[in-house]
């Protein structure tokens, strides 16, 4: 409007009509040297806002500079009336645009919410009396009690950055229910913790303080702006304050959990030293666990002197002779240590690898951390493989004297124990003093291999991850006869072929791969025990006398214990699937879901089928307990945000079992499946980096938990890990006028082929996809193409600005399109007009030109205009503010009454300029049709029709001939016409000098 305010109408429309191709067609944000500036002037803001988020060095400042509107734009904030404050209600709006077609996500969220009373139906025996009966409840109730504790992991993955708040908002951690509701009257029964052990809730309450503190933005978006140290103090609860330390408040575990997830999120550096040492001198064990493994995710690979300083002091073996000793639980050096490997991550700490190599095969001391002696040295492993991640022969020069792989070796099969037997520790005992021997164990100079093995084989396989080094990958070769096989804990033979794929990454994903697995000497024994035992059918023997017996001729076959035979397959099988779980997180690959999901479906077979052909391949059953969960969890892995229907369904069915069978870690490892599917809500997938992978394996580590309380083979704080392994790499377009995301139609190209994939936003982007180009596929929304080669490298584009055509809704209003304003009649009504300017335009000049230039009286007519035109221009200014409304064409308004003037105009009411224009307009209509008519693209691009033109000029024709005819009568004012005529009729002007 501007524009024709300032030039003549007829220069106007050719720069107008200029911009709207610009618009309709712009040169693309990745092959064009346009800036901003020149997007924001053709209307195309949308290009605009593309081009800085791309332009900018650090993409998460683009995303923060403008805020969504709408419900759906984060989870919703908790209030202290809200009974359900973990979240998930407002989860379920927050995903529902991820997952349209059906309920999956409240079924989701149903099976891992805690902070409700649980359904609670015990049919009553004739025979019980009420004294049995209401103790079949409680017993029932513990038995649903124990699921709905270990759901807190679960639920953590689900809600995973989906909370967004204000600074003075403060974090509400929910309530872990532990009461039933009885039908009919729906009565609550409350658990008898009498029958419970004293430790029952402090680690569930502390995975349920890290699932709350999991839904805080990450440090590098908003929420570094608004969790500072005074937040964190705000939320620091009364019975942790230095005021409240004589009152008898109980402990609060589940603020530890919350400080870990502050940490993992990357806001617990905002404390200062004082503000640890005040948590660590007044807090509870899992405070403790939680500020170590916080501080040191936090600080994650930046070797940092403080936190340092802050782990090795709780780590005897750090510590000087002349300290008094400490009395440390094991799961406080624990995770110190696990810490000391996060902060020197990919370092090749000299002193820290020294140590941790030494702590692997130390000596148990002190008679009360004897129980936690595996999980100790598994976090020796661990740490020792990200202080070395990735690094193998490629270490700094220094630590080729510390004979890394021998010594990894010696722990791991014994070999070469003599030849560092008297190896010099730098940390013998540590401050340790004589007192301080076990009384309860006793090991000589021979490695308990039991102990040392697990992190030691992990140490090895991070270490060498992805250097397909033959040599190192050959210690780690799976038993080939039954005398060595008797030699392998079952459950390390999992580990082996885990850390073996580590270093050769030659994971394959296919069911074939998984099978070659498999030693021969072990498959050759599964079908010895399949013949015997059809055999054994058909004779009416007993499974196992037939196969102890045997034929003579086959004695050297048989001669070998069938139990250690089964166990090693379900071992070998789980171990494999786990290795194309880590191959393939968060891929979405098809061919290794099918392979898992196959493997899945066996151990279900073999836990409820009674076949006797099966039964001879089924170990016991925590063996195949452990073995299932692995693969479901591997399952869970690659298909990680994903939603899958068919993996929630195998879940849900696994999750739904509850009997004295199941322990506490099982439902937590099917929680977890079920979360770790719903990653984010379904937002974001895990990665398949180096770092990633240790992260996952030290959270997924296939050593399940059976008491709330037991840490015995692994941390439990160490399976929130796989936060530090999970990115956001969900693609949602939203509309750049009025910030809300919206679903559109996409097409993604693939590399080298012409096939393309159709789908649309949110679109979550799997793991290492090789997308070429993406392009939106809508007629209500302008094109778009953007280039997505270097996504993988960059990190992908996560907002896709679109603009939408005017006369069309979003597809959330309008899925079919039925309400868009091509397909409606006319309407004379100005209300509903106005209505559907508004709702389909956000243009404010259209709508208050409808307002004011469209609004009739009770007659039809426009109220301000004289009664010989009001007809006439109310019925125009309808029709060509309906065309500027599908069009988005407003800034031609003035034209068009400028045109409407003129073709009611008189004779006599033309003056010079407006003759100038419309000759001027006449000569580029008859151009441009005349160099291109069968240009159907070109022709769109006309702002005003070349019908209208030609009416204009036929008018002006017939008001200069009726001119021309009163000239002749009236002589005197031919002079007044005569300047229009000759502008009209092209008259050369005569100059005189």
């Amino acid at each position: 409007i501007q524009l024709q305010e300032e030039l003549p109408m007829s220069i106007s429309l050719v720069l107008l009509e200029t911009i709207r191709r610009c618009r309709v067609d712009p040169p693309q944000i990745d092959t064009s040297d346009w800036p901003c500036a020149a997007y924001d002037l053709v209307g195309r803001n949308d290009l605009a806002e593309l081009l800085a988020q791309s332009l900018s060095a650090d993409k998460r400042d683009a995303e923060s500079s403008f805020s969504y509107e709408g419900s759906d734009a984060q989870g919703g904030e908790a209030t202290p009336e809200d009974p359900d404050k973990d979240g998930l209600a407002a989860l379920e709006d927050f995903s529902s645009m991820i997952f349209p077609d059906d309920n999956r996500i409240k079924e989701a969220t149903r099976l891992l919410r805690s902070s409700r009373p649980l359904f609670l139906r015990v049919p009553r025996a004739v025979e019980l009396t009420d004294h049995e009966y209401e103790r079949s409840k409680q017993d029932k109730l513990l038995l649903l009690c124990r699921r709905s504790i270990a759901t807190p992991l679960g639920r953590g993955m689900m809600t995973l950055g989906t909370h967004r708040m204000l600074s003075s908002d403060q974090l509400l951690i929910p309530d872990i229910v532990l009461a039933g509701r009885v039908p009919p009257a729906n009565g609550i029964l409350a658990l008898d913790m009498s029958s419970c052990p004293p430790n029952f809730r402090i680690w569930p309450e502390f995975h349920n303080g890290v699932a709350a503190g999991l839904r805080l933005p990450e440090a590098s978006s908003d929420g570094g702006k608004i969790i500072t140290r005074t937040w964190i103090k705000f939320n620091k609860p009364a019975s942790q304050s230095s005021s409240n330390i004589t009152n008898q408040t109980p402990p609060s575990y589940a603020h530890g959990g919350f400080l870990m997830a502050l940490g993992l999120r990357g806001h617990l550096a905002a404390l200062n030293t004082s503000d640890l040492t005040d948590y660590l001198s007044q807090g509870t064990i899992t405070t403790t666990v939680g500020v170590f493994l916080g501080m040191a995710a936090n600080k994650r690979g930046s070797c940092d002197p403080g936190v340092s300083k802050m782990l090795c002091l709780h780590v005897p073996s750090l510590l000087p002779p002349s300290f008094i000793p400490m009395d440390l639980a094991s799961t406080v050096q624990a995770a110190a240590v696990a810490g000391i490997g996060l902060l020197y991550q990919k370092s090749s700490h000299r002193l820290m690898t020294e140590f941790l190599l030494n702590e692997i095969g130390r000596q148990p001391t002190k008679d009360q951390n004897t129980n936690d002696r595996e999980s100790f040295a598994l976090v020796c492993g661990l740490s020792l493989g990200l202080i070395n991640l990735q690094k193998g022969k490629a270490t700094v020069n220094g630590l080729e004297d510390l004979k890394i792989e021998e010594r990894l070796h010696r722990y791991i099969s014994g070999v070469g124990a003599d030849k560092f037997q008297n190896t010099p520790s730098p940390f013998p005992n540590g401050n340790q003093t004589e007192g301080d021997r076990n009384a309860r164990i006793h090991e000589s100079d021979v490695l308990n291999r039991d102990i040392t093995a697990p992190g030691s084989i992990l140490a090895l396989g991070l270490m060498y991850i992805k250097s397909k080094n033959v040599s190192v990958a050959s210690i780690l070769k799976l038993p080939e006869t039954h005398f060595l096989l008797d030699y392998i804990r079952p459950d390390l033979l999992a580990l082996r072929v885990l850390a073996k794929s580590l270093i050769l990454w030659n994971v394959e994903p296919t069911a074939e791969w998984i099978d070659s697995q498999v030693p021969s000497v072990v498959q050759n024994s599964i079908e010895f025990m399949r013949k015997a035992a059809a055999k054994a059918v058909s004779l009416g023997m007993g499974m196992d006398e037939e196969v102890e017996n045997g034929d003579e001729s086959k004695n050297d076959v048989a001669d070998f214990d069938p139990q250690a035979v089964r166990q090693a397959n379900a071992f070998i099988i789980a171990g494999a699937c786990f290795s194309i779980g880590i191959r393939y997180a968060g891929s979405a690959n098809r061919e290794a879901a099918a392979a898992i999901f196959q493997r899945v479906m066996w151990f279900l077979e073999l836990r409820d089928n009674k076949d006797v052909t099966r039964q001879v391949q089924r170990p016991d059953l925590t063996t195949l307990t452990t073995c299932l969960c692995t693969s479901a969890i591997s399952l869970a892995m690659v298909m990680a945000g994903t939603g899958d229907l068919d993996s929630f369904r195998l879940f849900r069915a696994l999750h739904w079992s509850c009997d004295d069978s199941v322990s506490y870690g099982t439902h937590m490892i099917y929680g977890a499946a079920i979360g770790l599917l719903f990653l984010g809500g379904g937002k974001r997938t895990l990665g398949s980096s180096p770092e990633d992978v240790a992260m996952l394996i030290a959270a997924f580590f296939p050593h399940y938990p059976v008491l709330s309380s037991d840490n015995q083979y692994h941390l439990q704080a160490l399976r929130h890990m796989y936060v530090l392994a999970a990115h956001d790499r969900i693609l949602e377009s939203v509309d750049v006028d009025s910030r809300e995301k919206v679903c559109i139609p996409i097409e993604l190209s693939l590399p080298d082929t012409p096939e393309c994939i159709q789908s649309s936003t949110p679109f979550l982007v799997a793991n290492n996809s090789n997308f070429v180009e993406l392009r939106t596929k809508s007629d209500r929304y302008y094109p778009i193409v953007l280039n997505t080669k270097d996504w993988n490298s960059r990190g992908i584009m996560s907002n896709i600005f679109v603009k939408r055509k005017p006369g069309h809704l979003s597809y959330m209003q309008d899925p079919n399109a039925l309400r868009s304003l091509s397909i409606q009649a006319g309407s004379t009504n100005s209300e509903s007009f106005l209505k559907s300017v508004k709702m389909m335009s956000d243009d404010s000049v259209l709508a208050s030109f409808v307002k004011y230039f469209c609004k009739a009286d009770k007659k039809g007519s426009h109220p301000e205009s004289p009664p010989e035109t009001n007809s006439d221009l109310l019925r125009y200014c309808n029709l060509f503010a309906n065309d500027c409304m599908q069009e988005e064409k407003s800034e031609m308004l003035p034209m068009y009454l400028t045109l409407f003037r003129l073709l009611n105009s008189g004779s006599g009411q033309q003056n010079v300029s407006n003759v100038w224009d419309l000759r001027i307009l006449r000569t580029y209509t008859r151009r441009k049709g005349g160099l291109l008519p069968s240009d159907k693209r070109l022709a769109s691009m006309n702002l005003v029709s070349q019908e209208l033109i030609t009416l204009v000029c036929e008018h002006i024709d017939g008001m200069m001939e009726l001119a021309a005819d009163v000239d002749e009568f009236k002589a005197d004012e031919s002079e007044l016409l005569l300047p229009t005529e000759k502008v009209w009729y092209e008259v050369p002007l005569q100059l005189t000098f």
